[in-house]
């Protein structure tokens, strides 16, 4: 029987899972298992590993969005509830490592090569400087990483869920809007993928149109096109200005000299729009701090299974 570790990336829509051998980051038998299709993680693990019969799974690693401090804890964007012990005892009680979600989306950027990445701006490169990632996917994911020897620190928090700070009469028409249907207006109701759709909905208030579209993906279709949407290019376009100011913002609380890593499957849905958009200026916006802002590299990140792979690193860095 081979042994391997167990390796998961769970978000609100989707559980990606995968096996590694001991030392390895190298991804074997990934499989994405839609969350609403499964009771409960253990449960899904159940079900993936009813595919390995001949794999003994010797530890895991966990990258959850949720508050995984915690013994028992809610999924932020869906309705699963997670106790670790009913997890553990699913997997015969083997060693498990719990990391929130984006901190292994973080950690992986430490292994990106070159190729993995797409420059937005190129910056003043500074390896032992802190760095940022930030991802927006059913929500809004950052994460600080601070040097310390010869590792990495995460600064894990909830950067999603920080108010939106409008900068523009547009932006505060916007606010107005949701704040009527959320009350608290945190950025991830803007920068995700639902949060495409409330800032498709209040353009289209401010606008007087019809709303046409009610997904993420299909906003995200219209504006793509030849001859584009108006509304839908115009969400888009409104959507990266915003990006750029909330990742210029978290960039400046860490002082990400490092460089900033944009992460996360929205953007890449429209990435060209996104490179050609306001997104670097809105980022660089920052008063008399342009021309910190302007030192500091800016990548898209373009390698897949951020949230696995760097998963897989913090089992081996929590073996050496």
């Amino acid at each position: 029987m081979s042994k391997y570790n167990l390796i998961g990336d769970i978000g609100a829509t989707n559980t990606r899972l995968a096996v590694v051998k001991d030392g390895s980051v190298e991804l074997e038998n990934i499989r994405y298992l839609a969350c609403s299709e499964y009771k409960n993680l253990q449960s899904a693990i159940n079900f993936y590993l009813t595919e390995l019969p001949q794999v003994e799974i010797n530890s895991a690693c966990f990258a959850i969005a949720g508050a995984v401090h915690t013994e028992t804890f809610k999924l932020v964007n869906n309705d699963w509830q997670v106790n670790k012990e009913d997890v553990m005892l699913a997997l015969n009680n083997i060693d498990v490592i719990w990391v929130n979600d984006f901190t292994a989306q973080a950690i992986a950027t430490t292994i990106l090569s070159r190729k993995d990445v797409v420059v937005i701006n190129p910056g003043i490169i500074q390896k032992d400087r802190a760095r940022l990632a930030i991802g927006s996917g059913t929500g809004l994911g950052v994460c600080g990483l601070i040097p310390a020897s010869n590792e990495w620190i995460p600064a894990m928090g909830e950067g999603g869920h920080v108010d939106f700070a409008p900068n523009s009469e547009l932006q505060f028409r916007v606010m107005k809007i949701l704040q009527k249907q959320f009350g608290h207006v945190s950025v991830e109701r803007i920068l995700s993928g639902p949060g495409i759709v409330n800032l498709y909905r209040a353009l289209a208030i401010i606008n007087q149109k019809k709303v046409k579209f009610t997904t993420p993906a299909q906003i995200t279709s219209a504006a793509n096109k030849p001859n584009p949407d108006q509304l839908c290019y115009e969400t888009l376009q409104l959507f990266c200005q915003i990006f750029g100011s909330v990742a210029g913002s978290a960039a400046l609380n860490i002082g990400a000299l490092g460089g900033v890593y944009i992460t996360g499957g929205v953007i890449r849905n429209f990435f060209e729009l996104f490179v050609k958009s306001d997104f670097l200026k809105s980022f660089n916006d920052k008063g008399r701090f342009r021309g910190y802002m302007e030192s500091i590299p800016v990548y898209f990140s373009e390698a897949r299974y951020m949230g696995l792979l760097g998963a897989s690193q913090i089992l081996i860095n929590n073996k050496n």
